[in-house]
């Protein structure tokens, strides 16, 4: 199972560079007008515009389950598709998957265990999905834990 959010975060990323040249246009007419009052506030909205950028839908997050792997990729739309891997483990490593929501933010937390037999924690970062997004990444990953695990699967 594959799921991304390319499709949106691409769609919000033009909406966003849209608003921000017509703010710079307008910019560029009311100084050509001469209200320089104007010219403040526009500018300050197009530098507000340019933060909500940075922090909302600039990561492109995928997620690809063959059966055996769980692979997830995280990177910046900018980035011109250069993929790391932030999480690669198979899956009959994986213990636990819950999803955490803190101010702002929403992370997969993956308790797994290591060659050693030590369970350790990884956060991924899954703020920039929808909410039916996260539903079917948590499902998959559940429902593969339960089959795998046959019933001693927790959340």
């Amino acid at each position: 199972m594959k799921i991304n959010n390319k499709k949106r975060v691409s769609y919000h990323v033009g909406v966003q560079l849209v608003i921000l040249a017509l703010l710079l246009l307008s910019i560029s007419v009311l100084r050509y007008l001469g209200y320089t009052y104007f010219i403040g506030i526009f500018f300050l909205t197009a530098f507000l515009v340019l933060v909500y950028g940075f922090l909302k839908n600039q990561f492109i997050f995928e997620y690809e389950n063959s059966g055996q792997v769980i692979s997830i990729k995280s990177y910046r739309w900018i980035s011109s598709g250069k993929k790391f891997p932030v999480f690669e483990m198979p899956q009959k490593k994986i213990v636990r998957i819950e999803i955490q929501e803190r101010t702002f933010r929403k992370y997969l937390i993956i308790l797994f265990s290591n060659s050693s037999g030590k369970v350790l924690r990884r956060n991924i970062d899954i703020t920039f999905c929808s909410e039916d997004e996260i539903q079917l990444l948590f499902e998959d990953i559940a429902n593969n834990l339960v089959k795998e695990k046959s019933g001693t699967y927790f959340l």
